[in-house]
């Protein structure tokens, strides 16, 4: 049996400054554990509430945006009916009260969520349409915020609103567009609360799951109703159709609570064990949805374990080394191994500045140049994580506050551009119209001022011919924008090859008449074919190769026709026309590039050199490549093919 009395004074030694010095490393060790643990989860549990504010921050701005889009295209789209029906007017197709009914049933038709709805007021405050009969005729401009509509007429504005039998006020929005030759405020509206149902939330998945918390946490979205509307594994699910009870309970606690955070146990998808989890949440009440993010416990648990296996290891070194230096330096080695385990203490709280003085190239004196050596790396190594992170930071909010800045440019420019050069075009036909009615008829065509009058004429209708030309240029760069930043809408759904080709042939016909030398030919389908597309973009597409094929083709044809092929439905545009250059064939398709004509010195520009560049753009959404052949002096065609829709292949 062992006995300590009877050992020898460097075991006495050995046991002692042992037993004292696992005493006092396991204490401080186990402070220090606790300490930094208490640290890493306040660390994660401020991390996790910044990330869950600035989620729903970006959920926000994001919808706020989508939504601001939408019914701007909604308006827009209206305004453009009914320019093309006061067109319709002009040239004597129309009375312009048909085209008024017309227009409004077509603003009628249009809905916006659930009761969003389109409707008029002219510039007195009158509603001149309205889906409610009884309103139409009525003025309105006793209202506060239809007095700021009259004031505005054109731009995105909220209001309150209480429907009658309600309680209280809701919030509505609303985006203007102005038809000045009709006095008409077309405007688009809807409750905020019925917002949710007009977002796309694959609009900023992606951007949504960037930001996380800790390597395993991620974010996700509920509504109030239970559904999981953003999830990396679960996206659609009732917390009732959850496997597990207590699953079900922690979404039902979120949609209960909406606001706060609490600790729970989980488990993923093709895992088998439950692990510890907390989440922070937070909700939004006009969209009807909680945002949470969460992050597993683990995240900070493998720190500690690696502090545990460096304070096992350390200990496990400084017994070994008291056997060589118990031999009567016990007094020498308590001061060292003291600033050891102080600066082991601070290194464990950060402070990655701590060195150890080497009084001496023993042992000790080693343990301290490995430690200093240790903590200049681990400083090196933080200074270069911290610097690396705080640059990618940066470079993160640089590259958004660049998208942001380019975003609100492109929109700001593209509406400070139209309302001045609608205002202009309005006046230049204006002023063409009472010029020719008013001062060309009595002035004769020997009298020195008409001739200057003619000029005058001429000179009107080359600026409202350019003025037209720059609306199209701003129209173009704006669809040009929304595609390369990935925010363009496509509404793709089943649509008959036939109606396609005939509704360009129909929106062709304005082209044809004003060139009766060329003959606009549509061939039949060989047979009946369906492509999934977005209808307007592939009408887009085919109207932009129409009418280019009409304005660089003098005599002869233009051809639209679509055949069968195995990657689906293949369109092509034909002309007999001048025909386009082998070096030209694929800058055609670059951005402001406008072709040569080799056979004429006109310097006439046919258009803005963004038509192609969009049209391929909208082709290659689909998978597909517009491409063009062509013989200078016989004529080009421009192809693409379309996918087939479900059940067409």
């Amino acid at each position: 049996m062992f006995n300590l009395g009877d050992s020898r004074i460097r075991t006495k030694l050995y046991v002692a400054y042992a037993g004292a010095f696992l005493v006092i490393f396991l204490v401080a060790g186990g402070i220090i554990h606790a300490q930094v643990r208490n640290i890493l989860r306040r660390n994660i549990e401020n991390e996790l509430a910044k990330t869950t504010e600035a989620l729903r921050t970006m959920v926000r701005a994001t919808v706020d945006v989508s939504i601001r889009n939408y019914m701007r295209a909604v308006s827009e789209k209206c305004l453009d009916e009914a320019r093309y029906l006061h067109r319709q007017v002009k040239r004597g197709r129309l009375t312009e009260a048909e085209a008024k009914d017309r227009a409004r049933r077509i603003f009628l038709s249009q809905t916006i969520g659930r009761t969003g709805r389109v409707y008029c007021l002219n510039s007195q405050g009158i509603m001149v349409v309205h889906h409610k009969r009884s309103l139409v005729g009525v003025d309105m401009s006793g209202l506060a915020f239809v007095r700021e509509q009259v004031r505005r007429k054109e731009g995105y504005m909220t209001y309150e609103w209480k429907e009658p039998l309600e309680a209280g006020n809701r919030s509505k929005a609303v985006y203007m567009t102005y038809f000045e030759p009709w006095d008409w405020i077309i405007s688009a509206s809807s409750y905020r609360e019925e917002f949710a149902q007009l977002v796309n939330v694959e609009d900023f998945r992606q951007r949504f799951f960037e930001l996380r918390s800790g390597r395993s946490g991620y974010p996700y979205v509920l509504d109030y109703n239970g559904y999981l509307l953003i999830h990396p594994y679960l996206r659609g699910f009732h917390y009732r159709d959850y496997d597990s009870p207590g699953l079900g309970a922690v979404a039902r606690r979120i949609v209960k609570e909406r606001n706060g955070h609490f600790d729970y146990m989980w488990r993923n998808p093709g895992e088998q064990t439950l692990k510890k989890k907390v989440v922070y949440f937070k909700d939004i009440p006009e969209l009807g949805w909680v945002v949470a993010s969460s992050s597993y416990y683990q995240d900070f648990q493998q720190p500690l374990d690696a502090i545990g296996y460096v304070m096992l290891t350390a200990l496990a070194v400084a017994v070994l080394l008291m056997i060589p230096v118990s031999f009567g330096i016990g007094a020498l080695i308590t001061r060292p191994i003291g600033k050891l385990q102080e600066n082991f203490a601070r290194a464990a709280d950060g402070d990655f500045s701590v060195r150890m003085e080497q009084h001496s190239r023993d042992e000790l004196g080693l343990m301290a140049g490995y430690f200093n050596s240790f903590m200049e790396r681990l400083t090196a190594y933080s200074q270069d994580l911290e610097s690396e992170i705080a640059r990618r930071k940066q470079t993160e909010k640089e590259l958004i506050a660049m998208d942001r800045a380019k975003t609100m440019f492109l929109a700001s420019a593209s509406h400070e551009l139209r309302t001045p050069l609608t205002s202009i075009i309005g006046f230049l036909k204006l002023m063409e119209k009472h010029f020719r009615a008013r001062f060309m008829p009595v002035l004769g065509p020997l009298d020195p001022v008409g001739l200057q009058a003619r000029k005058f004429e001429k000179n009107l209708t080359i600026v409202q011919v350019e003025a037209e030309r720059l609306g199209r240029l701003v129209n173009d760069l704006l669809d040009l924008s929304k595609i390369e930043a990935g925010r363009m809408e496509w509404r793709d759904r089943p649509l008959s090859v036939d109606r396609v080709l005939r509704r360009a042939a129909e929106a062709s016909g304005a082209l044809a008449e004003e060139k009766p030398g060329i003959e606009l030919v549509v061939e039949s389908l060989a047979e009946p074919m369906a492509v999934r597309a977005d209808a307007d973009k592939i009408h887009q597409v085919l109207i932009n190769l129409l009418s280019n094929a009409f304005k660089n083709t003098d005599a002869g044809s233009v051809t639209l026709s679509a055949v069968r092929t195995e990657a689906g439905a293949y369109f092509s545009v034909c002309d007999t026309g001048r025909g386009i250059s082998e070096d030209e064939r694929e800058r055609i398709f670059d951005i402001f590039y406008q072709g040569r004509d080799e056979n004429s010195r006109s310097t006439h520009v046919f258009g803005t050199g963004l038509g192609l560049s969009i049209c391929r753009k909208i082709v290659a959404h689909y998978g597909s490549r517009l491409v063009v052949d062509s013989v200078l002096g016989k004529g080009s065609c421009f192809r693409f093919s379309i996918p087939f829709a479900e059940g067409e292949d």
